[in-house]
């Protein structure tokens, strides 16, 4: 049976393969990681290109020895272990996070939470299946906590869905879905340009787990 660095070790191969050697975003989900060593984190930590990472499923108790990432503006830690401790060390170590999924982990009150007002650019946080998100005004504290935050668990502040885009054929589908008659040759020149500037300056990370 493969050891916890071999099997990330093949991911990374296997990932950084498939971008065509530049790795850029490196998914990482059901290796039993529980707390980073030192030949682990730096397996991660040599690829400095990151912008997107993605642990699910990985048993992490906390972030000790975590990959120090200078570049990273997607996290995601879904379905982990993880409780208030582990915001604290994100908000210190990753101030370029644009979105940041902590789903069905161990967050459960809104002090756990102040720390990410250090995260200036921090636009998308996902909380849902914590203790958190079943405290009264859960929704309009956390809002109310982060300023710069425009989604919360893929819903906007006024509560609506927010479809998290995984691939620029889905926004493609959505613009001309709301394109009208007669002007869609129009429309969708502005659209994809439009598009193209939102995928340079708002990174969307994928749902990798239930909401």
């Amino acid at each position: 049976m493969a050891t916890t660095l071999e099997s990330i070790k093949k991911e990374i191969i296997a990932q950084k393969e498939a971008q065509n050697g530049e790795l850029e975003d490196l998914d990482i989900e059901g290796i039993d990681i529980g707390q980073f060593d030192n030949q682990s984190a730096n397996l991660i930590q040599q690829h400095q290109n990151l912008v997107s990472l993605s642990l699910v499923e990985c048993k992490l108790k906390n972030l000790e020895g975590f990959p120090k990432l200078n570049n990273l503006e997607n996290l995601i830690l879904e379905a982990n272990q993880l409780d208030g401790q582990a915001i604290s060390y994100i908000s210190k170590n990753f101030k370029q996070l644009v979105c940041l999924s902590l789903a069905d982990n161990k967050i459960s009150t809104f002090e756990d939470l102040e720390p990410l007002k250090q995260l200036k650019q921090l636009q998308q946080l996902d909380l849902a299946d914590n203790p958190i998100s079943q405290l009264p005004g859960y929704f309009n504290k956390v809002f109310q906590l982060i300023p710069s935050l425009q989604v919360l668990d893929n819903k906007d502040k006024d509560g609506q869905e927010i479809e998290l885009s995984s691939g620029e054929d889905e926004l493609d589908e959505s613009d001309d879905q709301g394109g009208k008659e007669g002007d869609e040759d129009e429309e969708d020149e502005f659209d994809e340009d439009e598009a193209d500037e939102d995928d340079e300056s708002d990174p969307k990370p994928v749902k990798k787990t239930k909401k």
